[in-house]
């Protein structure tokens, strides 16, 4: 039975935003946070500490009933959001989901390039004095356990992920910790754990098939083609240093890891690599990271599903966040995507002001 409210509490949130900052992201400093709470009207700013504490946000918004609820964080914070707020919905609440807006303040951003994401500060602004919004659908990976997130993989982009989050362990608390939280950290991780460890490794085996039909882009004559492949078909079997999947085109830092991700309606991108890491190094920029390499040991398939059977466990990424290790793994476009909200590219012009010197609340009002 859906939630009742009574009139006055139904159009008092309706046509409001809520605010919810992760504490533990790399951006939501105090300065930050203290700029935000003299903006964000009371009772509409929600600043989480824990993943327990942010589902208990999430309800009290769902009940609420506001229009959209902004992320301050990351991916790995907006992938929460999306799935806490899924999950509530269908289990608990039975409230329709608000559109979900995102306030770039983590570290690779993926999602913030998509939505044109600016500074905090400019969007809220924009958002609270009542600046234009839209909302579009979002396409999600959807992974076997249900969760739904931008991007998923094994092999490199996850195991690179698990390094820098132990090198941010290792830093927290030091005069380096901001230093870390940066794409130098990604790139110094990768350099000097990463890739080192697999210079003398050889690429694990993989097989891959499609219960869909699926199409592979294959690049002939300087023109990305598809060619297509029918359901039930191996898509792939051989070495593999890395199996990524995205429903986006960036994979954090305007890296455009999935260039084909958004070329066909209903399909998600796979990108196989069955290189050693050395290509990978010498072709990293601009040509993989622009989205423009292309080899014929990257292996790119538009997919509706897929399933990946490895010959041993590989180190495993969802939305930009380590997930340990798997052998077996498998993968579908989300077939409900979730609205996004998008301020118009005009932002109404934001005052500039001193940043706050006092420390942020010990909590924010809510």
């Amino acid at each position: 039975m859906r939630l009742s409210k009574n009139r006055f509490f139904s159009d008092y949130y309706t046509s409001r935003s809520a605010f919810v900052l992760n504490a533990n992201a790399k951006s939501v400093t105090d300065r930050v946070v203290s700029r935000l709470v003299d903006l964000i009207p009371a009772g509409d700013l929600f600043y989480s500490r824990s993943l327990k504490e942010s589902e208990n946000f999430y309800r009290t918004i769902l009940r609420r009933g506001y229009a959209r609820v902004f992320s301050g964080g990351g991916d790995g914070t907006l992938v929460n959001a999306i799935n806490t707020l899924r999950r509530l919905s269908r289990n608990e609440l039975n409230n329709s989901i608000p559109a979900i807006g995102i306030l770039k303040l983590g570290t690779g951003n993926a999602m913030a390039s998509i939505v044109g994401a600016q500074s905090a500060w400019v969007d809220v602004h924009h958002v609270i004095k009542g600046g234009q919004i839209s909302s579009r659908p979002m396409n999600l990976v959807e992974c076997e356990n249900g969760e739904l997130a931008p991007f998923a993989g094994i092999g490199y982009d996850g195991e690179i992920l698990n390094d820098y989050f132990s090198l941010k362990a290792e830093h927290k608390g030091k005069p380096t910790e901001r230093l870390i939280h940066s794409l130098f950290g990604y790139l110094w991780v990768g350099l000097t754990r990463t890739i080192p460890r697999h210079l003398k490794q050889t690429p694990n085996w993989i097989r891959v098939r499609s219960q869909s039909n699926a199409h592979k882009i294959i690049c002939s004559q300087g023109r990305d083609q598809e060619h297509f492949i029918p359901a039930g078909a191996l898509l792939y079997e051989g070495p593999s240093c890395l199996a990524s999947i995205g429903a986006i085109p960036y994979f954090g830092y305007n890296f455009k890891m999935f260039p084909f991700a958004d070329r066909k309606p209903g399909h998600i991108q796979l990108r196989i690599c069955s290189s050693g890491i050395t290509p990978m190094i010498t072709h990293l920029y601009p040509g993989l990271w622009k989205g423009t390499y292309r080899h014929p040991e990257l292996h790119d398939f538009l997919v509706k599903d897929v399933t990946i059977e490895c010959d041993k466990e590989m180190s495993y990424q969802i939305g930009g966040d380590a997930a340990g290790h798997k052998r077996n793994l498998s993968f579908k476009a989300a077939e409900n995507v979730v609205e996004v909200a998008e301020l118009s590219k005009q932002r109404l012009a934001a005052p500039r002001s001193i940043l706050g010197l006092l420390p942020a609340p010990i909590f924010a009002r809510n």
